[in-house]
């Protein structure tokens, strides 16, 4: 087996099978209703979604909040988006932070992004991460210290990490709120501010949907 090179950048690791999508349930309507080039504009860009294994859904202010891998027929199941850095490295990633603890909320693969730009560079598989771990050189399990959730507003969340995070909407009713959470513990949840319109603070609830 050829040897994963520990401190080659994520973004030169990441597969570019993925395709970006707004992650509203009315934004392909929306976007078909203002689109100047008519239905073969529309036609190319479903093509071009059937096409891609990985779906990567963005909220308006283009943070990656989903995931979702076609690995069948049926509909994805949008999961929470794990975002890693494009200049990290696996070495980074996989020994010295939280990242095996965080692909328990998306097993499939993590965004890789360029924080300076705010653009989506590819998907870390995870094939990609189980290769690495299986090198003899690899020497344990991560660091996994901190944990909780950072909760800052929702346009302030895209291009202000480094470290690996998932961004998860709470599903609590009449929520919707995009947290940041550094570390995952599915017997403890972090606490949800709320979106700040008379929703009060609510333990963070987690939603997988269809798409």
């Amino acid at each position: 087996m050829t040897a994963l090179p520990a401190h080659t950048p994520l973004a030169d690791l990441a597969s570019p099978d993925f395709a970006t999508v707004q992650d509203a349930e009315d934004a392909e309507d929306a976007e078909d209703a203002e689109d100047p080039h008519g239905r073969d504009a529309q036609d190319r860009r479903q093509d071009r979604r059937r096409d891609c294994r990985y779906l990567v859904g963005l909220s308006a202010d283009g943070t990656p909040t989903t995931l979702a891998v076609r690995t069948s027929p049926a509909a994805p199941r949008r999961r929470p988006a794990v975002v890693v850095s494009g200049t990290a490295t696996l070495q980074d990633v996989v020994e010295e932070s939280a990242l095996l603890n965080l692909l328990e909320l998306s097993p499939e693969a993590a965004v890789v992004m360029d924080h300076a730009s705010s653009a989506v560079q590819g998907v870390l598989e995870r094939a990609t991460v189980d290769a690495y771990l299986r090198q003899d050189r690899f020497p344990g399990g991560p660091v996994r210290a901190g944990g909780g959730a950072v909760t800052g507003d929702d346009s302030c969340l895209c291009g202000t990490h480094r470290t690996p995070h998932a961004h998860v909407i709470c599903a609590f009713g009449g929520c919707g709120r995009v947290n940041a959470l550094h570390f995952h513990d599915p017997e403890d949840p972090p606490e949800c501010p709320g979106p700040g319109d008379g929703v009060p603070a609510h333990p963070l609830i987690l939603s997988v949907r269809g798409r």
